[in-house]
């Protein structure tokens, strides 16, 4: 089982992870910005939660949202900007990627799981509208 620890160093966020509440509150921000506030995100999803990538600027601070970077010096393995795993990143990504097929993925700790990133979607209004949807 993997262990985490608290990061000592500090990363810039370069994406975020909503789930709950704080999910409906990033669509909402989201909506708020149309769609010219939308470039330069991309999105992916799982049921109830998503994973919002960009620019550190361009992204919405949010209550109850998670931030995430790629790695230092593994840029296809990202992870929370607050922790971090005890093993070596570049072994986890090795592993990973083989396991998933992934080039780029997401470790995430609490659910704990791991995601593809490969296909993060560029963030449209009619994606917003449809995960409204489904988010409902």
């Amino acid at each position: 089982m993997l262990s985490w620890r608290a990061r000592t160093d500090s990363v810039e966020a370069a994406g975020l992870v909503a789930a709950g509440p704080a999910l409906h509150a990033l669509l909402g921000a989201l909506r708020e910005r149309g769609a010219d506030g939308l470039h330069g995100l991309t999105l992916t999803a799982t049921r109830g939660l998503l994973v919002l990538l960009g620019p550190a600027a361009s992204l919405p601070w949010i209550d109850g949202v998670a931030y995430c970077a790629p790695a230092e010096g593994v840029p296809g393995l990202w992870l929370p900007t607050r922790l971090a795993p005890d093993a070596p990143a570049e072994l986890l990504h090795a592993a990973l990627q083989r396991r998933s097929g992934h080039a780029t993925l997401l470790l995430w700790p609490d659910p704990g799981m791991v995601l593809g990133l490969d296909g993060a979607q560029p963030l449209q209004p009619a994606l917003l509208d449809w995960l409204e949807r489904e988010t409902a």
